[in-house]
């Protein structure tokens, strides 16, 4: 990842990464309460990452709605109240066919699977 220009002041700067290690394209939307981050098409080993300053009221929260086929997923992804979770400012999900799986570091470690893929959604 290219030096970040990001300057966080007052809070701590955060990252957040989600990464298609399927067999096919993975569909994704995310956003927080006042940045839609717009929806995108990852190919397999793609990288859809970004920066932000968590806010001085303590209430960021990003979510993200993944979709592959016929399953989807949505989840929040960082939660000021929940940030000792991704403890050196770095969140990386990994979408892989039999779930979602969690490192609070980046590059990862130790991924754990936290989602399982529901079923029901139609393209």
């Amino acid at each position: 990842m290219a030096e970040s220009k990001l300057n966080c002041r007052i809070t701590d700067k955060y990252e957040v990464h989600v990464v298609n290690n399927l067999p096919s394209n993975l569909r994704l939307h995310c956003a927080s309460g006042d940045n839609d981050l717009g929806h995108h098409i990852l190919g397999r080993n793609t990288d859809f990452h970004w920066e932000f300053c968590e806010s001085y009221l303590g209430n960021t929260l990003f979510f993200c709605h993944l979709f592959w086929g016929s399953k989807d997923i949505a989840f929040d992804v960082f939660k000021s109240h929940d940030k000792s979770r991704c403890p050196r400012g770095a969140c990386f999900y990994a979408a892989k066919p039999d779930g979602i799986y969690f490192s609070g570091y980046y590059p990862p470690r130790a991924l754990e699977k936290i989602y399982d893929w529901k079923n029901g959604h139609v393209q």
